[in-house]
């Protein structure tokens, strides 16, 4: 990655989800005075960088950062500890589900002798 290409991705890395125009990166990256000297420098440094699939545009001919790809796994549940303590002594065996220990010490964990309400069971709504 060279100069050019380095500064345009820190200069749309500010904004990653906002497709930008070509010509904006232009004038913002380097500043008024190449942007002057040159209006469509970046042009094919944008190209290059689209092939190389570092950015993608829009229709409109504008750029942005490529998203990572993020693997969604929908099987994937938030078990509170109680539940994960039953389903480990059970006694059954869970191989399609992916257990994870997590410090049960940073837990905190409500007395049942403790009323929500201290008005006595009453809310003051």
């Amino acid at each position: 990655m060279n100069a050019d290409e380095k500064a345009i991705f820190d200069y749309l890395k500010a904004c990653p989800r906002t497709f930008i125009s070509g010509r904006e990166i232009a004038r913002k990256v380097w500043g008024k005075p190449r942007y002057e000297e040159d209006r469509y420098w970046a042009v094919p440094i944008l190209a290059a960088m689209v092939t190389r699939n570092w950015l993608e545009t829009d229709c409109a001919g504008c750029f942005r950062i490529k998203p990572e790809e993020r693997k969604k796994n929908k099987l994937r549940r938030h078990v509170s500890p109680q539940i994960l303590r039953i389903l480990k002594s059970s006694g059954k065996t869970f191989d399609s589900i992916v257990i994870e220990n997590d410090d049960e010490d940073t837990l905190t964990h409500i007395p049942a002798s403790k009323t929500l309400y201290p008005t006595g069971g009453r809310s003051n709504l």
